[in-house]
This record gives structure tokens, C-alpha cells and sequence, in this order.
């Protein structure tokens, strides 16, 4: 079937991207020759459709793209080699920091590459963000040093590299702004619900009621919940936590107890729809992307009034530690809900977001 050309864009549709058999295509002239690239399904909607039109240009352009040094090459076998030992929640991320390097790279040779030119890339592309810097820095790093192990270069670039530690985050969400939050995520600024307020409440309070990350919560599968749904027991079952962090390194996983106020919200995410392995999904029944919570929290901080507070989903986990402590809990049941190798993680993650309160207490002096 041959893509016929359109006079006019129906439905403000981007060029060359049609509608087939209910699903959106995409027909790029490739070597002369027209082929339809399949998207996604109509019913996954018009957000899901442009990201798979942008990944297949991306993949167009890569491929048509002329190389002037040997870079390319060598970082492409480098994620090649690497890319299928990695963790599933890690390898799209660092395969996508990987494109990264090679696109700005391309007309380098390796052993062209300085301390200066990682410096000059660092800065260039992420000036004012030290965790982009560092996560950046440690890609290259591991790069370079696979290169010295086949005498592509003597020495790793990276090595000289000092960079910025970044600040300690010591945001800590009152509880009064935490439940406003919340009740914002499901009432739109016309007072009328949102399309993904339940599930949204749903996944706040997994994050804050566990304790866990929320990429964890986020890929969380019922497949990893035992549970008696009609049990009156203070401890219904127990939800089997594999930090995605950890599990490239040292593997600490948590069994988290299902009480009575879990079993409640988990009782609430099985009732909506689609229904699927995952806990937290879209209506497509994937778990729900890291963009899609965040601008649904963010939104929701706006509407709350609360934007120039700058909360974060990731603060809602050092929420419920610190509230923890401060319920008594003591350090080495935190640090085996926070699945943290030491307890001196655990004590640095609370203690930055714990103002201590002074009990000196003075008096004018007078005057004799």
C-alpha cells in the first residue's frame, strides 16, 4: 500500500503519519522507497503517538548520520556489550546517555578526548545540574575504562575530573501541605475530577505508607503481593520490595508488612481500571512513566498553591522515614524499610531533613 500524499494535515496530524486498520503509521521515504513504521494503537492516544514518532526519527536520523572519528563505533559496541546486563528499570536511561556521548562525540577519535573536552561537554549540556554532571561523568568513566582494557587508550580521562558535590536536599513536606497535595491530584482547577486522580492517590500513598522509592512503587506487580484480601488481621500479607537502586550492586531487598491502611489502598488500585499486572498503571496498562507522575504531581502542587515550595514525589520517601523516627522507630528498623546497606545512610537521609529544637532559653540581661 502506498502512502498517498495528503493536501491538507487532517486533524493536525505531523507529516507523513497516517491512520491504518486502528492504529497511527508513520511512512517515512527511506532509499527512495516509502515504509510503514506502526506507532502505536489510535485508542493509546495522541501523547503515546508522538513519543514513538520522535523515538523512529531518531532512529532515522542515527542511522543516516555521517561519522567523522571513531567514537561512534566504540561507544555503540560499548552499549552493546553492556546494555543487556543491565537492570530492565536502568537500561533505557543509560543506553539513552550512552546516544548522548555519541551524538556529541562524533567527530572524535577516543583517544582524542581529554580531561578538558569531558569537562567542556559536562558544562556545555548541564550547566546548572550537578546529579546530570555526575550521572554523565560515571557513564564516561565506565566507558573509557573499557577502552583501556582494549588498548584503545592509556589513561581514563574522567579520572582528573573533580566535580561539585550537590547540596544536601533538606525539603521536608509538612502534613497539612501533603494532604493538600493529594486531595489536588484527583480535583482539576475547574473543580471537576481528574482522569487519573485515583490512581494518582493510590500511588502517594504506597510511596509514603512503604516508604520506598518511587520508581519501585511505580513498577510494583501484583505478582509480588501476598495478601488476604478479607482479613481483618492488623498484618494482611507482606508486598515483596527489590529497589531497583540496589539491585545492579549490593541486591538489599525488603519484605514490607500489608497493614490494614496498605491492604485499604491497594483494595482501591484493584477496583480501577484497566486491570493488569501492575499496581500503578495508565490506561494502557504499562505502569505509569516517571514524566506522567511527576507532572501530575506538579500540576497538582500548582493547584494546591503550593509551586514555590519546589516538593518532589522523591521527598515523599524522606517523609516517611523522618515521621518514622520521629514515631519512635529506631535507626536499624529505618534503615531495613529504606533497604539501605549501613545505617549510615540511613542516619544522613533523616538527619538533613530534621531541624533540631533548642531548649536554652534566655532572658534580657538589666541593667545594676
Amino acid at each position: 500500500m502506498n502512502a498517498r500524499r495528503r493536501t491538507k494535515t487532517p486533524n493536525n496530524l505531523p507529516g507523513r503519519v497516517y491512520p491504518r486498520d486502528g492504529s497511527w503509521y508513520f511512512v517515512p521515504v527511506i532509499e527512495g522507497k516509502p515504509k510503514w513504521i506502526r506507532l502505536c494503537r489510535i485508542t493509546d492516544g495522541e501523547p503515546r503517538m508522538l513519543d514513538r514518532l520522535a523515538e523512529e526519527k531518531r532512529k532515522i536520523a542515527d542511522a543516516t548520520m555521517v561519522y567523522m572519528g571513531n567514537m561512534p563505533k566504540h561507544v555503540k559496541a560499548y552499549i552493546a556489550e553492556l546494555g543487556p546486563v543491565k537492570s530492565d528499570t536502568s537500561r533505557k536511561e543509560w543506553g539513552r546517555q550512552g546516544n548522548d556521548v555519541l551524538k556529541a562525540f562524533r567527530d572524535w577519535n577516543v583517544d582524542q578526548l581529554d580531561t578538558a573536552a569531558v569537562h567542556d561537554f559536562l558544562k556545555d549540556n548541564w550547566p546548572d545540574k550537578l546529579h546530570m554532571q555526575r550521572a554523565m561523568r560515571a557513564w564516561l568513566s565506565g566507558f573509557f575504562g573499557w577502552c583501556i582494557l582494549r588498548r584503545l587508550i592509556t589513561t581514563n580521562p574522567c579520572r582528573e575530573l573533580k566535580m561539585k558535590k550537590p547540596k544536601a536536599r533538606k525539603v521536608y513536606i509538612t502534613d497539612a501541605d501533603f494532604m493538600a497535595i493529594r486531595t489536588h491530584l484527583a480535583v482539576a482547577r475547574d473543580g471537576k475530577p481528574t482522569p487519573t486522580g485515583d490512581m494518582m492517590q493510590c500511588f502517594v500513598d504506597l510511596c509514603y505508607l512503604t516508604a520506598q522509592r518511587s520508581t519501585d512503587v511505580r513498577l510494583l506487580r501484583w505478582s509480588a503481593i501476598e495478601v488476604e484480601w478479607d482479613s481483618k488481621e492488623e498484618i494482611a500479607g507482606v508486598i515483596h520490595f527489590e529497589p531497583s537502586k540496589t539491585e545492579d550492586s549490593s541486591g538489599a531487598a525488603v519484605d514490607w508488612p500489608v497493614t490494614q491502611e496498605i491492604l485499604a489502598v491497594l483494595s482501591r488500585a484493584k477496583k480501577l481500571q484497566p486491570i493488569c499486572d501492575y499496581v500503578i498503571r495508565d490506561k494502557a496498562g504499562k505502569p505509569k512513566s516517571a514524566a506522567a507522575v511527576r507532572d501530575a504531581w506538579n500540576d497538582a502542587c500548582d493547584r494546591a498553591g503550593l509551586k514555590d515550595k519546589d516538593y518532589t514525589i522523591k521527598d515523599i520517601r524522606a517523609k516517611a522515614l523522618t515521621d518514622g523516627k520521629k514515631a519512635g522507630h529506631s535507626m536499624q528498623d529505618l534503615q531495613i524499610a529504606g533497604a539501605h546497606t549501613n545505617a549510615a545512610t540511613t542516619a544522613i537521609y533523616i538527619k538533613q531533613r530534621e531541624v533540631p529544637v533548642s531548649n536554652v532559653k534566655l532572658k534580657m540581661p538589666t541593667a545594676q
